[in-house]
């Protein structure tokens, strides 16, 4: 009797995991490979899809929509820059340097706030000042390539959210950066 229960218990058990399994929102692994010199991977957000992936001679593209349109989308801009080309992170320039590497915006606001992730890499957040385009920018360098995420507002138009920054804040800050020499899948 007691191998009986046992074995109903087991296939219960079983089931219940496969269909807990099957129920779960399944996120996305992407992998951007920059110039031969690393790879960004991460996990596609759940209720993101990348709809857009270029990789350019300049930069690297990837654009990512949300299921629900009232949600921002965003875009992550890879791109090499020559007078950073020995600049190994963020982290390696001063305060000066940091605010030359978005001067010439006139979009973006000369408000910058410079945020350190969980992981110690330091990442400019700039806020555009034109009314009409609601949009921020997270800057970071790595290896002279500049990686900046552009947060746009939904369909709807209403302005970002501090929630919705900090989730786009999270999702940078979760991205892995891997030499390609080292990269291990």
């Amino acid at each position: 009797m007691k191998k009986i229960i046992a074995a109903l218990l087991c296939i219960t058990l079983t089931v219940c995991g496969i269909a807990a399994a099957e129920t779960t929102q399944k996120e996305d692994y992407i992998v951007v490979t920059v110039n031969g010199a690393f790879n960004i991977r991460g996990n596609t957000p759940v209720g993101y899809r990348l709809v857009h992936k270029e990789d350019m001679e300049s930069a690297n593209l990837a654009t990512f929509l949300s299921e629900d349109p009232e949600k921002p989308y965003f875009d992550l801009v890879i791109s090499f820059l020559e007078e950073y080309a020995g600049v190994e992170r963020l982290n390696d320039l001063t305060e000066v340097e940091m605010k030359e590497l978005v001067d010439d915006d006139p979009t973006l606001s000369s408000k910058i706030e410079i945020v350190e992730t969980e992981y110690g890499t330091k990442v400019m957040i700039l806020r555009s000042n034109n009314s009409l385009d609601d949009f921020v920018c997270f800057v970071t360098i790595y290896k002279g390539y500049e990686v900046a995420l552009n947060l746009f507002p939904g369909e709807s138009g209403e302005p970002l959210t501090e929630e919705q920054i900090a989730w786009a804040m999270q999702f940078l800050s979760d991205l892995d950066f891997v030499p390609v020499n080292t990269d291990q899948k």
